[in-house]
């Protein structure tokens, strides 16, 4: 059951993962959305989230039963790191629909492709996605995204180069994935002595549809 729940929202031609039906609809569709403020709600789409995350839960079912539906989990699994791979962004990041926002997405994208097998060696993407992460660490070692990435599309700090803390959290999980700790563990070293310091403020770090925030 949980299999077939996977495989039914790949029926993209893309090979990504939606969330409630299988994507396919015509884009256009959307210019009929009735509401003023929520974004991509009239058609399903995929995300780099629902993709990464379920081919982390197919690689540890082939590991517990690794004879059940073999073709069908590695034609799933093959396919949606091609998505993941076309939907990285020309700075190396991929934007995320469920967080703020481009250091979510590629917190979620590196570690489905490190688990499909990719790595840091063998995958210019993922390459690309740790260059983005560390020249996106602040002066004070951690990281910070606005909200405002969401709904503009484009990687935005945060005012006054601060940095957030469940931010920095994400970023060291994508960078852990991607084996930076065995290459150079300087920015996970600085970051952590950053985490320790009980100085933080609440930010705002979940999103929806664009353009509904959450704390």
């Amino acid at each position: 059951m949980t299999l077939t729940l996977i495989f039914k929202p790949q029926l993209s031609k893309n090979g990504g993962l939606s969330v409630w039906e299988p994507a396919g609809a015509p884009k256009w569709l959307e210019l009929f959305n009735p509401t003023e403020f929520f974004a991509n709600v009239v058609i399903e789409h995929e995300y780099v989230e629902c993709t990464a995350s379920a081919i982390q839960s197919l690689v540890v079912f082939k590991k517990l039963y690794p004879g059940h539906k073999k073709n069908e989990i590695d034609n799933c699994i093959t396919n949606a790191v091609r998505f993941i791979e076309d939907m990285q962004m020309l700075d190396g990041s991929w934007y995320g629909n469920w967080g703020v926002c481009f250091t979510y997405g590629t917190w979620f994208a590196l570690g489905g492709l490190v688990d499909a097998g990719k790595n840091y060696h063998n995958c210019l993407p993922i390459r690309r996605g740790v260059e983005f992460l560390l020249k996106s660490q602040r002066d004070d070692s951690g990281w910070g995204e606005s909200y405002t990435s969401c709904s503009t599309e484009k990687h935005i700090p945060l005012e006054g180069n601060s940095s957030n803390l469940v931010q920095t959290w994400w970023t060291l999980m994508g960078l852990l994935h991607s084996g930076q700790a065995e290459r150079d563990p300087t920015p996970h070293h600085k970051a952590a002595k950053l985490l320790i310091i009980p100085k933080w403020k609440m930010e705002i770090t979940g999103s929806f549809i664009k353009n509904c925030m959450i704390h």
